[in-house]
């Protein structure tokens, strides 16, 4: 345990989610699992969400907003990562749940006196009929295969907080699949992880959000994701020798993509619709030197 005597951190990022901020808050302070704090990250929301934030504030709820809106949430979880006492942080998006009331009992209960780094977790996907989305990996020192078969989500994992301060794990701001990067490096930097196939918390379909930014197709996604992948490409210097080969594999399994992304952002521009751009990842690891015929 850290010196303050917390063991959880939950950051919860907001942004225009009046309508949903109080279910977020509430998912957290009726666990029954109690030593833990809230952050509230503001994303300097232009509704009523700060109104109703400050209602809920209790003494385990700070919060903390943006000096001016960054776009995405890794500014917000820049800030709660800065500002946290927990021993370990979860993250969470404010349209989203944890999963039940007993979450962070069974999460602390996987943690133990270990103390991982990561703990890699699941969630279900309530806009896709309830799927459940959980690594398949029950011991996750295998990390080739996390490095190609993640979900690509930092709210389905928990966080050793002086594992993200002693190697700078800081959000790109203002970027989209700023979570497929963060994840992709903390998994190369980790020396000591978990897993388990449980369920932390409850996705609420945010794309079809009205003002969310994943309802809306834009050059700049299509631009981030190209940004993202160069990053990606960047990372296999500090890749240990005996995972480059699945890191390779994961650009490739993007590299694939590129002709549906670049269609998509094509129809959204003619048609000036809500659309979904990105196919759904089906990865199926091949090695990056297999020949292709």
């Amino acid at each position: 345990m850290n010196e303050e005597g917390i063991r959880f951190t939950v950051a919860i990022s907001t942004y225009n989610v009046e309508k949903y901020v109080e279910r977020a808050v509430k998912s957290v302070t009726n666990q029954e699992f109690n030593n833990f704090e809230i952050i509230i990250a503001d994303d300097s929301s232009t509704d009523n969400t700060m109104k109703i934030i400050n209602k809920l504030k209790n003494d385990k709820i700070r919060v903390f907003k943006t000096e001016k809106n960054t776009g995405t949430a890794g500014g917000t979880r820049n800030l709660a990562i800065e500002n946290a006492k927990g021993e370990y942080i979860i993250f969470l998006d404010g349209d989203d749940t944890l999963y039940d009331n007993k979450t962070l009992a069974k999460i602390d209960k996987i943690i133990g006196e270990d103390a991982p780094e990561i703990v890699y977790l699941g969630y279900e996907d309530v806009g896709q009929g309830n799927k459940e989305r959980i690594s398949d990996e029950e011991n996750s020192s295998k990390k080739a295969r996390l490095i190609c078969d993640v979900t690509f989500s930092v709210s389905s994992r928990c966080w050793r907080r002086e594992f993200l301060i002693n190697n700078n794990m800081k959000f790109k701001t203002g970027m989209y699949y700023e979570d497929e990067l963060y994840c992709l490096k903390a998994t190369i930097l980790s020396k000591k992880t978990k897993s388990a196939k449980i369920k932390v918390f409850k996705y609420n379909a945010k794309k079809n959000r009205e003002g969310s930014v994943m309802t809306k197709p834009s050059i700049k996604k299509c631009s981030d994701w190209y940004r993202m992948l160069a990053e990606v490409v960047d990372l296999y210097e500090i890749t240990p020798d005996e995972y480059k080969t699945y890191l390779l594999s994961f650009i490739k399994n993007e590299n694939d993509t590129i002709p549906l992304r670049i269609r998509g952002i094509l129809i959204a521009l003619k048609n000036n619709e809500k659309i979904k751009l990105f196919p759904k990842r089906n990865y199926e690891f091949r090695s990056f030197f297999e020949d292709e015929n």
